[in-house]
């Protein structure tokens, strides 16, 4: 489509009245011209035709584009051709006139290329879209030119360049209109490079960068919009949102207490300096900081819970336990409050007060079960029996099916004493689970208080119906029955726990116990080897076996565990004394002298371990031994029988022996 430079005009109403008397003039004219050149042809034939050819020359000549005025904001700018026209973001420009050497500028037509073909004058130019391709061709924040073309016959004979200069605003427009946050930050960065000092560019800089998690970018923004506007409230609050982030306290409470310069009273800020000090462990400028805060906004319950939770986390609870009853009062149906007065009043040990709570509390929760439990516990610890056992009846009354508050009266039952109670208690526990262990262990417990051995033994079994691995049951199990005298059900349930617990050493002790009991002492025997090998220094079993080996007559594994024994008991002068009369009956002359020796040793006034001693030298022939035993033993006790006889006999049968060893 070609559009026409040409200026059209308005019809006035009148101009039609004078219609056909211009139409028969025009007509008149033409044929006079016609008349003209025919008689020109005739006359000057030659010079015609020249002409003729000069004119179609100047039609075919190549068109010139002398200049052309642009209209920009309302003013027109005259511009030659390839001059430059200097164009911004909300410009508004149109074509007002186009000269060229073209007769009647037939056939011209212009554009700017890739943005607005076909302009025609007065048509406003897509300047914004101009400003758009600019923004998004653009390396480093510079502008573009575009070229406003103007052809003849779809050939370019000139052109007038539009340069963009593309300003901090479009670049800033610009990076908000992007989803790439890495687009946002190099169009505001071409923003500040334009305008430097411009708080908003910094901005929006700081948020982006803060999107990015490019913190410490972000603070410089934000500290460098707050160099242009330092009172700028609302650039110093973002500024300590993303120190809060970033849990900067330091740099937290620095833009607090700049913030605070210019609002000196505000307790918001008070409060959250408070918090920032506090998050930072600096305990008594946090303290400071919310009493400013409650100072300045006495009712505002936040602050004050602030201040409750400090002195409860340094510990003050006196303090704490001030505040949050401030709390209450402000706010006397906020259990919160009491709940935190209960585990202050706890920590305190401060039994009166923790009572007086949890009455509150009931007030206001009446049917909340772990309240009055709870209390029941706290009366029970008192032993307040009566005001315990109602607090737990009160649980049982709102939940009848819950275990758990049934256990609890139960425990108390049995420690104020009423066992029967407690029995009671505990079977209803077991009828709404019958497998629950605690109550099954705590009716032992019981039973085993009230001698009850054959509800004992009952209960025992329950267990192991629901515990048949438990190796401590079937030995306490395995015990009850040796108390009931039923021997054989007591060596099986023995047996079963040494099974399960090969490793226990008392399970097998009462294993060879009771089979010892039973005459089995071959099988007894054999659990007390093990024992041994399991635990080599366990004395009671080394005893036993003495005891066995010796009803056995087995002299020699008898002698055996006399050593194992003094190897434990090196110093026990009875057990030297014991096997050396073994080792006598052997006429193991020397062992035996050996360990009375050793008795001795240990106890040198011990008579009969002499006598003793010196039976076995008059035995083994050592006759001057022996009488020097006896002479010993006669110093010590001269009312021995055996001393005064056997002294003078030894004397004689000494020499008896030296006159027949001379003849």
């Amino acid at each position: 489509m070609k559009c026409d430079f040409s200026r059209k005009t308005r019809k006035s109403p009148s101009s039609s009245k004078r219609v056909s008397s211009f139409t028969a003039f025009l007509f008149f004219f033409l044929c006079l011209i016609a008349v003209a050149a025919a008689l020109l042809f005739y006359l000057f034939p030659e010079e015609m035709d020249e002409g003729i050819l000069n004119v179609v020359k100047l039609f075919k000549h190549r068109p010139q584009l002398n200049k052309v005025l642009i209209t920009v904001n309302g003013k027109t700018k005259e511009i030659l051709d390839r001059g430059i026209l200097e164009i911004s973001s909300g410009d508004q420009i149109s074509l007002t006139e186009v000269s060229t050497n073209v007769f009647l500028n037939r056939g011209v037509t212009a554009e700017i290329e890739d943005i607005q073909p076909d302009i025609g004058l007065d048509v406003p130019f897509l300047v914004d879209r101009m400003v758009e391709e600019a923004l998004k061709a653009s390396q480093a924040g510079e502008g573009k030119e575009f070229r406003l073309t103007f052809r003849k016959n779809n050939q370019v004979f000139g052109f007038v360049r539009l340069r963009v200069i593309l300003s901090a605003a479009d670049w800033l427009n610009w990076g908000e209109s992007q989803e790439k946050k890495a687009e946002k930050i190099r169009s505001f960065q071409f923003a500040r490079k334009l305008s430097p000092e411009d708080p908003d560019i910094s901005l929006h800089l700081a948020r982006a960068y803060q999107s990015l998690k490019r913190y410490r970018d972000a603070i410089k923004e934000y500290e460098r919009a707050l160099k242009v506007n330092p009172k700028d409230m609302s650039i110093l609050s973002e500024l300590a949102d993303l120190y809060s982030k970033t849990k900067n306290n330091d740099g937290l409470i620095k833009t607090y207490k700049r913030m605070l310069k210019l609002d000196p009273k505000n307790s918001v800020i008070y409060n959250n300096l408070g918090c920032a000090y506090a998050q930072k462990g600096e305990l008594n400028q946090a303290e400071r900081a919310y009493r400013k805060a409650i100072k300045y906004n006495p009712r505002d319950v936040d602050f004050r819970i602030n201040l409750a939770r400090l002195y409860e986390r340094a510990k003050n609870y006196p303090k704490a336990i001030e505040e949050y009853e401030k709390l209450y009062q402000q706010k006397p149906k906020n259990k919160t409050f009491l709940y935190a007065l209960v585990d202050l009043y706890s920590h305190k040990k401060d039994t009166p007060n923790l009572i007086k709570t949890y009455e509150r509390l009931i007030k206001l929760e009446p049917d909340n079960v772990t309240l009055y439990n709870n209390l029941g516990f706290i009366y029970q610890e008192k032993k307040k029996w009566d005001k315990a056992i109602k607090c737990f009846s009160q649980a049982v009354k709102r939940n009848p099916k819950d275990p758990s508050l049934r256990k609890a009266r139960a425990f108390c039952y049995a420690e104020a004493g009423m066992l029967e109670k407690a029995i009671k208690e505990y079977k209803q526990v077991l009828s709404l689970d019958s497998k629950d262990r605690e109550s099954l262990y705590a009716l032992v417990d019981l039973f085993t208080k009230t001698g009850e051995k054959k509800r004992l033994l009952e209960t025992y079994q329950r267990i192991l119906k629901v515990e048949p691995r438990n190796s401590l049951v079937e030995n306490n199990l395995a015990v009850l029955y040796g108390e009931l005298g039923k021997k054989k059900d007591a060596i099986v349930h023995f047996k079963k726990a040494v099974t399960l617990a090969p490793q226990k050493i008392e399970y097998r002790k009462n294993l060879a116990q009771a089979l010892e009991k039973s005459g089995k002492h071959d099988e007894a025997i054999k659990e007390y080897e093990k024992v041994i090998q399991l635990k080599p220094n366990d004395l009671e079993s080394l005893y036993f076996l003495r005891y066995l080996y010796a009803k056995k007559n087995n002299d020699e594994k008898l002698i055996e565990t006399y050593q194992r024994i003094l190897k434990i008991e090196p110093k026990k002068a009875d057990r030297h004394n014991e096997l050396a009369l073994l080792f006598t009956e052997k006429q193991k002359y020397a062992e035996a002298i050996d360990h009375y020796q050793k008795a001795i040793q240990l106890a040198p006034k011990n008579l009969v371990y002499r006598i003793n001693l010196a039976r076995v030298y008059e035995i083994s022939g050592d006759l001057k031994k022996a009488l020097a035993e006896y002479r010993t033993v006669y110093e010590i006790d001269p009312s021995s029988q055996e001393a005064r006889e056997k002294i003078p006999a030894l004397n004689l049968e000494i020499l008896r022996r030296k006159y027949q060893k001379t003849e």
